[in-house]
């Protein structure tokens, strides 16, 4: 396959209930906010649906049903909330959390640390 600028795919690694499963290619949307699972995985980790959300798309809204998993990118993990849908996608919330940003001319994820603004007593 070739490699198109600014396309970033990393491996993930899903912690469920029930074990958990690597996920080679993995593609990173900055523009996604969550991140999303696809749901026979979710069903096999028993990552269950915790509530259903509405979603802004092309043509309109859908709602899908959002839960949480423990996502591990590159050494870093954390509890994060995941739509469970028909894909596997890193959104941006999870690499916010994670400590990442997506460099799009290497292509490929970089630390980042947060961003705190004092604020004045």
């Amino acid at each position: 396959m070739p490699i198109v600028v600014g396309e970033v795919y990393t491996r993930v690694r899903v912690h469920g209930p029930r074990g958990s499963a690597e996920l080679d290619r993995v593609l990173v949307d900055t523009g996604a906010i969550h991140s999303m699972i696809d749901r026979a995985i979710a069903d096999r980790l028993a990552i269950s649906p915790e509530k259903r959300t509405r979603f802004a798309v092309i043509g309109g809204t859908i709602e899908l049903p959002v839960g949480q998993a423990l996502l591990e990118i590159e050494g870093q993990s954390f509890r994060v909330p995941v739509i469970l849908g028909e894909r596997n996608l890193v959104g941006l919330t999870t690499l916010e959390i994670l400590g990442f940003t997506v460099d799009p001319v290497d292509n490929k994820l970089v630390r980042k640390d947060g961003i705190l603004y004092p604020v004045a007593a």
